[in-house]
């Protein structure tokens, strides 16, 4: 960028660099800075599209797009998520998990560039403190359909579903789902483990915890699929959500069957209810009522019969396996 601008102090300053991810060039720009690049991209003659929260420029070559946006530091959270499927999906910017993948990563970072690490704790945090709003309303309204609200739903209720001491949360993510257990109910647990088959999310709950004072948990990375994930022990409760929908339908009776083996009580599932695979999310295939009765008596087959299990509809699906002695 060779232009600069004025801050409201009058002191003369360099916008921050564009992010490059893959097939995306994203930079943030505000105020007079968003105006100022919209006319000098009008200039260069690319073609622009805009949206309420995008303004996209590209040319007829091989060049990155590029996106800019006015998002400010508080609009940094899972939010940019919901963005993306709504007013980008239309375009055909994110019908692939790598290109959702690269417009997330662009957006998150080019908030402060210089330091992604810091960009990625301020997404985590944000969204951290969002879901606790959401958790502490006596109710989450029906019309929101925010990916933060759907999340928030599938918590609340397994607060209320956990039992016992241990938990283990499979595919944590970011750890969420661990970390509002752990600071809510910091004396009921005697281990808390979140395990996650990427690096990059071991990394990002980690520093969740250590921003939020959390020492009461664990992180591990390991693969479900891999014999390693065994060697974990058993927990009292296993959560395992909106991890399934990943994983290609033929590893699906392998999935199920380590997480049997790590369930020492109840084993509760999470899944999205969708019409077809959501690409952009990385989803194999579907679940449906149907498919989660066919997975619960699987799971109690599996079980030699010492075993029940139930549905309920909360933001999608969860299926619950308990262990019996009869």
């Amino acid at each position: 960028m060779t232009y600069q601008h004025l801050h409201s102090t009058g002191q003369i300053t360099q916008p921050s660099p564009a992010v490059v991810t893959g097939n995306f060039k994203v930079m943030k720009r505000s105020g007079l800075a968003f105006e100022e690049t919209k006319a000098r991209l009008t200039r260069q003659g690319l073609h622009l599209q805009q949206t309420p929260h995008f303004l996209l420029a590209y040319s007829s070559d091989n060049s990155p797009m590029i996106v800019v946006h006015q998002l400010a530091p508080e609009d940094i959270n899972n939010s940019i998520v919901d963005l993306l499927m709504q007013e980008l999906k239309p375009l055909g910017l994110v019908s692939s998990e790598q290109a959702f993948s690269q417009l997330l990563i662009g957006l998150v970072t080019s908030v402060q560039p210089r330091n992604p690490v810091a960009a990625w704790n301020l997404f985590s945090t944000n969204t951290l403190q969002r879901l606790r709003e959401q958790l502490h309303k006596p109710f989450i309204p029906a019309n929101d359909r925010s990916s933060i609200a759907a999340f928030a739903s599938i918590y609340r209720r397994l607060l209320s579903l956990k039992v016992g001491s241990s938990l283990l949360d499979v595919g944590c993510a970011i750890a969420f789902w661990p970390i509002l257990l752990a600071e809510r109910e910091p004396e009921s647990w005697s281990r808390i483990v979140g395990v996650d088959s990427r690096r990059d999310a071991i990394n990002l709950s980690t520093n969740l915890a250590r921003l939020n004072d959390i020492t009461k948990l664990e992180f591990l990375q390991t693969d479900l699929l891999a014999s390693e994930f065994l060697e974990l022990g058993v927990f009292d409760t296993v959560t395992a959500i909106h991890l399934l929908e990943h994983i290609p339908e033929t590893q699906l009776p392998q999935a199920f069957n380590h997480l049997l083996q790590v369930t020492g009580h109840r084993l509760i599932i999470a899944v999205p209810y969708e019409e077809q695979p959501t690409a952009a999310y990385g989803h194999e295939h579907i679940f449906t009522p149907e498919t989660l009765e066919y997975w619960g008596k699987y799971c109690v087959k599996a079980l030699n019969g010492k075993a029940r299990y139930w549905r309920e509809e909360v933001a999608g699906g969860l299926l619950l396996i308990d262990r019996t002695e009869e």
